[in-house]
């Protein structure tokens, strides 16, 4: 006999800086009429200052850790949320393990995943991305974004329920796919 499938009660978005995290988890939240939490803005809420001040101040381990806690602290919410994470937050096992255990109380995980020339478009103009603003020379930047993808693209795998290429996609096209996905689970 199968069992149901859970319903959904949280949306995590994960991804390389740049993929439409943001972007995509305030409009799903709103059709969703869910409360949108990006965990870098909430840290630096907390904080009271911004991303790049935590990182020199209190160094890369320390922002590390606040992400630990903030998304154990949203993914206990009550209220579903729409969450939009840091592209870095899978470098902790603890955050992998947790929302591999979340999954199971309904959390989906959506992967959204962007070209390296269209990170590099979006993050261009962006002071509040630490791990970029210590590209120096021509190339720097695209080498930075990388390495990162080659070292977190498998754990962005095994923890993904739904990959989604933003590159062409509208955040419409986006959106409707990630409710689909939520409404077939529902069946």
């Amino acid at each position: 006999m199968n069992s149901a499938p859970i319903p959904v009660h949280h949306v995590v978005l994960i991804g390389l800086m740049g993929t439409g995290k943001s972007t995509v988890g305030r409009v799903l939240a709103k059709e969703l009429d869910r409360d949108f939490v990006d965990t870098d803005a909430a840290i630096e809420r907390d904080a009271q200052k911004d991303i790049a001040h935590i990182f020199t101040e209190d160094g890369e381990d320390y922002f590390r850790s606040q992400e630990i806690a903030k998304l154990t602290e949203l993914l206990n919410e009550g209220r579903p949320l729409v969450i939009s994470t840091g592209g870095g937050i899978l470098e902790s096992v603890k955050c992998r393990t947790l929302l591999a255990e979340k999954k199971s109380e309904g959390t989906l995980v959506v992967w959204l995943q962007a070209s390296l020339d269209i990170m590099l478009e979006r993050t261009a103009r962006s002071p509040h991305r630490p791990l970029l603003a210590q590209a120096k020379g021509k190339g720097a930047r695209e080498d930075i974004l990388k390495s990162l993808e080659a070292r977190r693209a498998p754990w962005y795998g095994e923890a993904a329920d739904l990959e989604i290429s933003t590159d062409t996609m509208s955040i419409q096209r986006i959106v409707r796919t990630v409710i689909s996905t939520i409404n077939y689970s529902a069946l």
